[in-house]
């Protein structure tokens, strides 16, 4: 599944990350990423620790929220 199809999915259509996960548990890395794109990247700095993860979610917020 590709991220545009889960951010239209979560966002656009409003399903919840709960219903995501259960369609698509094969694509769980990905579906938690669209999840976490709510959330402030003051916050995101703060609780990641891994600096790929930060990298590629703060890609993603500008790709898919700006």
């Amino acid at each position: 599944m590709k991220y545009e199809d889960l951010f239209d999915l979560k966002y656009n259509k409003g399903l919840s990350t709960y219903e995501l996960v259960r369609r698509f548990p094969e694509d769980l890395r990905q579906v938690n990423e669209v999840a976490l794109l709510d959330i402030p990247e003051a916050t995101l700095e703060e609780v990641l620790q891994e600096k790929l993860v930060l990298k590629r979610l703060k890609k993603l917020k500008k790709k898919f929220l700006e």
